[in-house]
């Protein structure tokens, strides 16, 4: 059978914008140099000046050889007094680094057939995903490659169609969705586990569809508690994880969103997560009136992008369904936020709302891990207790 090359809209529409880029990879970005491309550039007549001191060599790999050292603004030293890149504007593209080559693509084989994204911690990618109408059009193509591989387990492909299905098909409001792909999930581990026949994982997703036609899910959405406690413990921790983490934590992109977070979220009122989740409803639900799918948008890139409920190659359903519930909470926490702050939502603020968070959410693997380590100390071991950290009480 012939390999295939999948592809959504947003990876062919993609295109750097440069210099206009508001949070642009040039700056305060680990780039790694393959062995090659660094002797290249050190080697380069228009480029060995700035290379003598550009570059830490590490020698890892062939494949990372050396590390470049930012400039004290942050910033790599090729870039440019027109921010843009020497190396690109002196050799060519084909003279980059792998890196820089490549980001924001990014892709996966999985059962030979090749899944091309792009990372949403870029901004014009987040652009593209959450608001071109034509972004989420996929396409495949025959790659060529007949190389053989080992399938995908038929319990990760049908969940995966399965959770697309859910979330394209039934009519109701985003977090509802998020509960049924909960469901689904916990049919699929027991499905994983060789407890449940595969058969099973078909019943459950016309149960699931039933389930929404007759206002069940609505109302199993509508009778679970609201949990402030566990909100602000999780908002909390990963935030100031999230702080810590992030490689643009002192600048102004970043600083303005922690200062909108401070507003409603500091020592004066005790940390309450009321005032955030006041803010969603009085303030940002108003202002996406024009943007209702944001959230839809999201999950069915989430879904796509990991391969989800694929994580990191690993065949961890639930956690994978944990994590998105709590990447879903954290951005809609930014986004009342930012609304409380500025009494609305620009399109810029949606963006880096989103894309600020994905920057540690997609690159860092300890904030991951200590997301994790917080949903287990709040004691989400279940797909309502999941589910009610989208609860606001409102």
């Amino acid at each position: 059978m012939d390999n295939l090359i999948i592809k959504p809209s947003y990876v062919t529409l993609f295109q750097c914008v440069g210099p206009e880029c508001e949070d642009s990879c040039c700056y305060d970005w680990q780039i790694s140099f393959d062995k090659k491309s660094y002797k290249n550039t050190i080697k380069h007549p228009l480029l060995a000046t700035t290379a003598k001191t550009a570059f830490i060599e590490t020698k890892k790999s062939t494949s990372d050889w050396a590390d470049i050292r930012l400039t004290a603004q942050g910033s790599c030293p090729f870039v440019n007094e027109h921010k843009l890149c020497d190396i690109h504007a002196k050799a060519g593209e084909q003279a980059l680094s792998h890196t820089c080559k490549t980001y924001p693509r990014i892709h996966k084989v999985i059962g030979g057939n090749k899944y091309e994204s792009l990372y949403l911690s870029c901004p014009e990618v987040a652009r593209l995903v959450l608001f071109s109408p034509d972004s989420f059009q996929f396409h495949s193509s025959i790659s060529g490659v007949k190389q053989s591989s080992a399938a995908s387990p038929m319990w990760l492909e049908k969940t995966h169609e399965y959770c697309l299905d859910l979330l394209v098909s039934m009519d109701v409001d985003w977090e509802q969705v998020l509960l049924a792909i909960g469901l689904l999930i916990k049919t699929c581990d027991q499905v994983r586990q060789n407890t449940l026949p595969i058969e099973e994982l078909d019943k459950r997703l016309q149960q699931l569809k039933i389930y929404a036609q007759s206002g069940a899910l609505t109302e199993q959405y509508k009778n679970l508690p609201y949990t402030p406690q566990p909100q602000m413990h999780a908002f909390m921790t990963v935030h100031n994880e999230l702080c810590k983490t992030h490689s643009r934590g002192t600048r102004a992109r970043f600083t303005s969103l922690n200062q909108a977070v401070g507003l409603l979220c500091n020592e004066e009122n005790n940390y309450q997560i009321d005032g955030i989740n006041q803010a969603w409803t009085e303030y940002a639900v108003p202002a996406l009136v024009n943007h209702t799918d944001l959230f839809e948008r999201y999950i069915l890139y989430s879904i796509y992008h990991h391969h989800f409920p694929l994580m990191d190659s690993q065949q961890l359903s639930w956690e994978a369904f944990r994590l998105l519930v709590l990447d879903c909470f954290m951005i809609r926490c930014y986004l009342s936020a930012m609304a409380f702050e500025n009494k609305g939502l620009s399109e810029s603020d949606i963006v880096m709302c989103f894309q600020i968070y994905q920057v540690a959410r997609q690159h860092k693997t300890e904030f991951v891990e200590s997301m994790s380590k917080t949903l287990e100390e709040c004691g989400i071991d279940s797909v309502p207790a999941a589910i009610c950290l989208l609860k606001t009480n409102i």
